[in-house]
Protein backbone atom coordinates (compact mmCIF):
# COMPACT_ATOMS: atom_id res chain seq x y z
CA UNK A 1 0.00 0.00 0.00
CA UNK A 2 1.15 3.55 -0.62
CA UNK A 3 1.05 6.45 1.79
CA UNK A 4 -1.10 8.27 -0.88
CA UNK A 5 -4.26 10.18 -0.09
CA UNK A 6 -7.76 10.22 -2.31
CA UNK A 7 -8.49 13.96 -3.59
CA UNK A 8 -12.12 14.26 -1.45
CA UNK A 9 -10.37 12.12 1.54
CA UNK A 10 -7.44 15.31 1.51
CA UNK A 11 -10.12 18.13 1.16
CA UNK A 12 -11.88 16.80 4.20
CA UNK A 13 -9.06 16.80 6.51
CA UNK A 14 -7.71 19.88 5.26
CA UNK A 15 -11.78 21.75 5.83
CA UNK A 16 -11.83 19.65 8.83
CA UNK A 17 -7.94 20.00 10.79
CA UNK A 18 -6.80 22.96 8.99
CA UNK A 19 -9.66 25.26 9.27
CA UNK A 20 -12.46 24.07 11.20
CA UNK A 21 -11.62 23.07 14.46
CA UNK A 22 -13.85 23.51 16.86
CA UNK A 23 -17.07 25.02 16.92
CA UNK A 24 -18.88 27.17 13.77
CA UNK A 25 -20.96 29.93 15.22
CA UNK A 26 -23.99 31.03 12.94
CA UNK A 27 -22.29 33.54 10.41
CA UNK A 28 -19.25 31.57 10.01
CA UNK A 29 -21.63 28.36 8.87
CA UNK A 30 -23.99 31.10 6.82
CA UNK A 31 -20.20 32.34 5.13
CA UNK A 32 -18.65 28.94 4.43
CA UNK A 33 -22.08 27.90 2.87
CA UNK A 34 -21.35 30.32 0.32
CA UNK A 35 -18.28 29.99 -0.45
CA UNK A 36 -18.75 27.55 -3.41
CA UNK A 37 -20.87 29.88 -5.39
CA UNK A 38 -19.08 32.80 -4.68
CA UNK A 39 -15.84 31.36 -6.46
CA UNK A 40 -18.07 30.04 -8.78
CA UNK A 41 -19.78 33.46 -9.69
CA UNK A 42 -17.23 35.86 -8.92
CA UNK A 43 -13.93 34.25 -9.05
CA UNK A 44 -10.96 33.06 -6.78
CA UNK A 45 -9.78 36.07 -6.50
CA UNK A 46 -12.58 37.92 -5.33
CA UNK A 47 -13.60 36.10 -2.74
CA UNK A 48 -10.63 35.59 -1.38
CA UNK A 49 -10.33 39.53 -1.77
CA UNK A 50 -13.72 39.99 0.07
CA UNK A 51 -13.11 37.21 3.01
CA UNK A 52 -9.52 39.20 4.05
CA UNK A 53 -12.11 42.03 4.16
CA UNK A 54 -14.43 40.30 6.70
CA UNK A 55 -11.24 39.66 8.58
CA UNK A 56 -11.02 41.12 12.01
CA UNK A 57 -7.47 40.57 12.50
CA UNK A 58 -4.52 39.49 10.55
CA UNK A 59 -3.53 36.20 11.89
CA UNK A 60 -4.94 32.43 13.07
CA UNK A 61 -7.07 33.91 15.68
CA UNK A 62 -9.68 34.98 12.67
CA UNK A 63 -11.74 32.15 10.74
CA UNK A 64 -12.09 34.79 7.49
CA UNK A 65 -8.40 35.68 7.56
CA UNK A 66 -7.42 31.38 8.21
CA UNK A 67 -10.22 30.74 5.18
CA UNK A 68 -8.40 32.96 3.00
CA UNK A 69 -5.25 31.89 3.56
CA UNK A 70 -5.49 27.69 3.18
CA UNK A 71 -7.78 28.60 0.44
CA UNK A 72 -5.21 30.39 -1.37
CA UNK A 73 -2.03 28.30 -0.41
CA UNK A 74 -4.06 25.04 -0.91
CA UNK A 75 -5.34 26.17 -4.71
CA UNK A 76 -2.10 27.87 -5.31
CA UNK A 77 0.34 25.16 -4.59
CA UNK A 78 -1.83 23.00 -6.80
CA UNK A 79 -1.34 25.20 -9.11
CA UNK A 80 1.95 25.82 -9.21
CA UNK A 81 1.91 29.41 -8.39
CA UNK A 82 4.70 30.43 -6.28
CA UNK A 83 3.13 32.08 -2.75
CA UNK A 84 4.03 32.53 0.92
CA UNK A 85 2.22 30.51 3.73
CA UNK A 86 0.92 33.28 6.35
CA UNK A 87 0.66 36.01 3.75
CA UNK A 88 -2.94 35.56 2.51
CA UNK A 89 -2.63 38.74 1.14
CA UNK A 90 0.74 38.34 -1.00
CA UNK A 91 -0.51 35.15 -1.95
CA UNK A 92 -4.11 36.76 -3.25
CA UNK A 93 -1.88 39.62 -5.38
CA UNK A 94 -0.14 36.13 -6.69
CA UNK A 95 -2.89 34.11 -7.60
CA UNK A 96 -4.39 37.09 -9.61
CA UNK A 97 -1.18 37.66 -11.72
CA UNK A 98 -0.73 33.89 -12.47
CA UNK A 99 -1.50 32.52 -16.00
CA UNK A 100 -4.76 32.19 -17.17
CA UNK A 101 -4.38 28.23 -17.55
CA UNK A 102 -2.85 28.28 -13.57
CA UNK A 103 -5.70 30.90 -12.21
CA UNK A 104 -8.40 28.60 -14.18
CA UNK A 105 -6.91 25.14 -12.07
CA UNK A 106 -6.29 27.38 -8.76
CA UNK A 107 -10.01 28.18 -9.08
CA UNK A 108 -11.19 25.09 -9.58
CA UNK A 109 -9.35 23.48 -6.66
CA UNK A 110 -10.46 26.34 -4.36
CA UNK A 111 -14.26 25.52 -5.34
CA UNK A 112 -13.71 21.75 -4.56
CA UNK A 113 -12.36 23.04 -1.24
CA UNK A 114 -14.95 25.15 -0.70
CA UNK A 115 -17.70 22.07 -1.20
CA UNK A 116 -15.91 20.90 1.40
CA UNK A 117 -15.88 23.77 4.18
CA UNK A 118 -19.65 24.10 3.34
CA UNK A 119 -20.39 20.71 4.26
CA UNK A 120 -18.21 20.33 7.33
CA UNK A 121 -18.87 24.11 8.68
CA UNK A 122 -22.81 22.62 8.29
CA UNK A 123 -22.17 19.71 10.58
CA UNK A 124 -20.41 21.21 13.17
CA UNK A 125 -22.57 24.28 13.27
CA UNK A 126 -23.58 25.33 17.00
CA UNK A 127 -27.26 24.93 17.26
CA UNK A 128 -30.31 26.07 19.87
CA UNK A 129 -31.19 23.63 22.16
CA UNK A 130 -34.63 22.45 21.92
CA UNK A 131 -37.32 23.15 24.32
CA UNK A 132 -39.01 20.64 26.06
CA UNK A 133 -42.23 22.19 25.05
CA UNK A 134 -42.41 21.37 21.27
CA UNK A 135 -45.06 19.99 20.33
CA UNK A 136 -44.60 16.22 19.68
CA UNK A 137 -42.07 15.58 22.58
CA UNK A 138 -42.66 13.76 25.93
Amino acid sequence: MTDTMRLDQDLARKAAVELLRGKVDGELRTRMRSLPIMIQTSGLAATAAFLLSRAKVDGNNDPYWRTAELILVDAATTAGIQVVAGEPKKSLAAVANASPAQYVLAETRARLLAIWLSRLAQALAERPQPDGDEPGRA
